[in-house]
């Protein structure tokens, strides 16, 4: 429905040049074949990918679903087909758990949706969609702001292996699909250091090797050029999703764009840098783009791992599922934020918090204490994937512990609190606007959004995580992750107040509100844009580059199964060297078992002693005795990083950069 005369007659209008549902993914199946094929699969596993999305997907999603309506839409299909390959891969990991053959849990699901209703799993005939200006507008800024993630997805996709790396996290996330495409266990073997198992979110990971293993795709096709790219489409539907459930009276050019944006951070405060850059740049007369938008950092757009992506996917899905449910059904939003820490943990906590926190102003509202079957089946499927994929691997050196007020304290002590106000602030303005008004809502539809959006900072002033393993960093900031979502939850409930009272808010509080909506979408459309130029025209400048082809070289002639590699150098290439102790371009790249290349990630710290061995100027028989014992089978010796100078070794291989060594 399209609110407004002027959308109404636009819709009227443009009503003739319907497309037919079924073409959009018809074409977007097309579309993906091409693409995996020009990026080096073979035709077969091109297909195999794609048909496994909708066989893995698609049809499993049906179970989420508890009544079936063929004019749900399109945002609902791809948001049914992420959840329903989150479910097949929740049951391929389960598989692993029991030691049961791979298979086995997701032919299981599957089987279930085709038995339980074989019209709902397998029916795409819903309604034509019409086109606006409106939704044209909001579509092309979707694509601007996502762009930076598409764009550095397709650069690492192509070839026998990924050329090159954006983002430091990201070959330490294609590792993990390395290593769950081997792995008849869980926790997967980590494939960085030899015989350390790590409880750890393997949602998105596990989704890639699932299509892997079932298609043959490379791992890094799998998930540069099918999972990364679902996500991030599953990411604009529920927003799409959700402006439409929550704000059908905002124009969607605002709605969309503005659930998209996941600033400003409150771990961070983006005001007090913005800011400074924003005033230096009229100050001085200096207004180019360069100065403004500054750092792209800033502005949220560089995430592009697995995990974030699909963190943020969770964040609006279980949105715009809830918003929804009187006509989905509550099974997929409970199901959403129930398994929501397999694919990012503090996202799934903050949005079980939320689900929680919602159901407590409920029961308060409705002066009934009995919890109701929504929360009762999150709390189930939430105790469930819990249990199964962290207790029963369960790190000690992880701790959840209370401690009041743990983010305010750590904002005092950084000196970020005037940078924070001025951040929650900014949040709150546009429902300021609204509320001055003096409008009320008797129905207080958009309490329950901000009960999502209020629990992660109760959980991050109430509790804080610490890593007590040597050189784990103590508290460190993986706990503050959970306010990601803040913004996201915020901007929703702004939305749904101004919908809401759309009508009676009168022309001039209509017009600040859409200024401020402007002025907040605006700068980060075009730090977008303008990173995803610099990403066209000189890839190299992207975030944390790292180009793998010299060391593919090397790797390449060692086999991927049955070795063990060590290595003289730690450092990960990107930024000029500048981070130590995370060489994970070795088991990313072809799966390769490293040794002790990542100290930053896995509590490995008494290996350090063999590692210098490796970097000293004069061989010894420890290296000999070091490599019998831990069963070393290969040298990787970077040339111009501190390694022996004579290596009474088989050598097999030399570059410019990088010589291989064979142990006896």
């Amino acid at each position: 429905m399209l609110p407004g005369g002027r959308r109404l007659k636009d819709a009227r209008r443009l009503d003739k040049r319907r497309i037919p549902h079924v073409l959009v993914p018809a074409a977007g199946a097309v579309i993906a074949v091409a693409g995996l094929w020009m990026a080096g699969a073979s035709p077969a596993s091109a297909i195999g990918g794609v048909a496994g999305v909708y066989v893995l997907g698609y049809v499993p999603g049906s179970l989420l679903v508890e009544r079936f309506d063929e004019e749900y839409g399109l945002s609902f299909a791809v948001i049914r087909t992420v959840a329903g390959l989150l479910l097949t891969t929740v049951a391929f990991l389960m598989s692993l758990v029991f030691r049961a053959p791979w298979f086995i849990g997701p032919a299981v699901v599957v089987a279930a949706a085709v038995l339980r209703q074989p019209r709902a799993a397998f029916a795409w005939r819903g309604v034509p969609f019409a086109f606006s200006w409106d939704g044209v507008a909001a579509a092309a800024l979707a694509a601007v702001i996502v762009s930076p993630i598409a764009i550095t997805a397709v650069r690492m996709a192509p070839g026998p292996y990924p050329p090159v790396f954006y983002n430091i996290d990201t070959a330490y996330h294609l590792e993990k699909v390395h290593g769950l495409m081997a792995a008849d266990a869980y926790p997967p073997p980590s494939l960085s250091n030899a015989g350390v198992r790590r409880t750890y979110h393997y949602g998105t990971q596990g989704m890639a090797a699932l299509l892997s293993r079932t298609s043959g795709l490379l791992p890094h096709h799998a998930m540069f050029l099918v999972v990364l790219p679902l996500l991030l489409i599953g990411v604009v539907a529920a927003s799409t999703a959700a402006a439409q459930h929550i704000a059908p009276a905002v124009p969607r050019t605002v709605s969309i764009p503005l659930l998209l944006i996941s600033i400003p951070l409150l771990s961070n405060p983006f005001w007090d840098k913005f800011g400074r850059q924003l005033w230096a740049a009229v100050t001085t007369s200096d207004l180019t783009v360069a100065q403004v938008i500054g750092d792209y950092g800033l502005w949220g757009i560089l995430s592009n791992e697995g995990p974030n992506v699909g963190g943020d996917f969770l964040i609006l899905s279980s949105l715009a599922s809830i918003a929804a449910a009187p006509r989905w059904g509550w099974r997929l939003p409970a199901f959403l934020v129930g398994t929501g820490v397999l694919i990012k943990t503090p996202v799934g906590v903050a949005l079980a918090a939320g689900f929680a926190l919602m159901e407590g102003w409920r029961a308060m509202v409705a002066r009934q204490a009995r919890p109701s079957r929504q929360a009762l089946l999150a709390a189930a499927v939430f105790g469930v994937t819990v249990v199964a994929f962290f207790v029963v691997s369960f790190e000690s050196n992880f701790q959840v512990e209370l401690y009041p007020l743990f983010h305010l304290r750590e904002m005092v002590g950084r000196g970020n609190i005037p940078g924070l106000i001025l951040d929650m602030a900014w949040l709150c303005l546009p429902a300021l606007i609204v509320l001055s008004a003096g409008i009320t809502d008797p129905e207080r539809r958009s309490a329950p959004i901000l009960m999502l959006a209020l629990a992660p900072l109760v959980v991050v002033n109430a509790t804080r995580m610490d890593n007590t393993r040597a050189g784990g960093g103590g508290t460190g900031d993986d706990w503050f992750q959970m306010l990601h979502a803040v913004p996201f939850l915020v901007h929703a409930f702004v939305l749904s107040l101004a919908s809401r009272r759309w009508r009676s808010l009168g022309p001039y509080r209509r017009a600040a509100f859409l200024l401020t909506m402007a002025l907040t979408i605006a700068p980060l459309v075009v730090a977008a844009g303008d990173y995803s130029l610099l990403l066209i025209r000189e890839p190299a400048e992207g975030n944390d580059f790292v180009d793998n082809r010299v060391l593919a070289g090397a790797l390449a002639v060692i086999p991927p199964t049955g070795t063990v590699i060590v290595t003289n150098d730690l450092r990960y290439p990107a930024g000029h060297f500048t981070r130590d102790d995370r060489q994970m371009q070795i088991p990313a790249l072809f799966g390769h078992q490293a040794f002790a290349v990542n100290y930053a990630h896995e509590a490995v710290e008494e290996r350090r002693d063999l590692q210098r061995l490796l970097q000293q100027p004069d061989w010894t028989g420890a290296i000999l005795e070091a490599a019998r014992t831990h069963h070393w089978t290969h040298f990787l010796v970077r040339k111009d990083y501190p390694h022996p100078s004579s290596i009474p070794l088989e050598q097999i291989f030399e570059n410019e950069s990088y010589a291989v060594f064979r142990f006896p």
